[in-house]
């Protein structure tokens, strides 16, 4: 994202503010190819070595294919790719295998050309994306996510309450999927398909909260577009409301000191009739006996 909006930068302020994408480019290959002679070296040097062993971890985790000629493939994870290779019939591998694993390449394009803005929810996203399209996905994958979009706090505050309900459900789903997993594959009183629903929860709750981020980043570019397109007519109309909000104060103001003043002639014009009425009545005679 830094090299696509650093080298297509036009403006002179862009350019500044995206200057560091050079820097940021060289250090990632740095260090992207120092672990990996760090990793070669520990393994003894041998690249030939290295390579399956890279082959054995990294290709898993990007296609679910076999690991070696034993036809062996992934077991069980919080994903619902294993569940499906299960299931279906040997011939239809190939096509399950290209099919699924193209669905997250639909996603990242639309997604930046709408979100370029902000580079901090777009690796979120695609986090949580991955969280639930990996073919062989943990807890890990999604305590990353969670993490990454804990930077965009003006789109967390935005998110309403079905993502709030869907974290707070994680953990079940992720309880009963250990204990599932040991009936079905130790103590044998389970089957897959218990497994499997623990999954779909996953997916689904991974899923609304995914949705329920993106929606509240859209919200608040929404609402930045709208405040710099608009900013004078907002000052403009806060004014206006201002300013009859403080002339009704007054006219109410005015009113309540008018009635005030009636009510207190009122009043005093009865006290003075009654102290006249008493001043002309004649004084009781005393008798005395």
């Amino acid at each position: 994202i830094l090299l696509w909006r650093g080298s297509f930068s036009e403006k002179p302020s862009q350019v500044n503010q995206h200057h560091d994408w050079k820097t940021v480019l060289v250090l990632f290959l740095s260090y992207l190819g120092g672990l990996h002679l760090l990793a070669s070296a520990l393994l003894g040097g041998d690249w030939n070595e290295y390579k399956q062993v890279m082959l054995q971890t990294v290709l898993p985790n990007v296609s679910f294919v076999e690991q070696d000629s034993s036809g062996s493939v992934p077991g069980p994870c919080m994903g619902l790719h294993w569940y499906f290779f299960v299931q279906m019939f040997d011939r239809f591998q190939p096509y399950f295998v290209v099919l699924i694993n193209g669905i997250p390449a639909m996603f990242p394009i639309p997604l930046v050309i709408r979100l370029h803005r902000y580079p901090a929810v777009l690796v979120a996203t695609f986090q949580l994306l991955w969280s639930i399209f990996r073919p062989t996905t943990t807890v890990h994958t999604l305590a990353l996510a969670l993490i990454l979009a804990l930077l965009s706090p003006r789109s967390l505050v935005r998110m309403g309450n079905p993502s709030l309900i869907s974290f707070f459900a994680l953990p079940v789903t992720v309880i009963l999927f250990v204990t599932f997993h040991r009936m079905w594959l130790v103590t044998g009183n389970g089957n897959p398909n218990y497994i499997f629903f623990q999954c779909l929860a996953y997916g689904l709750f991974v899923a609304l909260i995914l949705q329920d981020f993106v929606s509240a980043t859209v919200k608040r570019d929404k609402v930045r577009r709208m405040v710099v397109k608009g900013d004078t007519k907002v000052k403009q109309s806060t004014i206006e409301t201002e300013g009859e909000e403080k002339m009704k104060s007054k006219q109410k103001q005015s009113f309540f000191d008018e009635v005030n003043a009636k009510e207190a002639s009122r009043c005093g014009k009865e006290v003075k009739d009654d102290t006249q009425e008493n001043d002309n009545k004649p004084e009781p005679a005393v008798v005395f006996l």
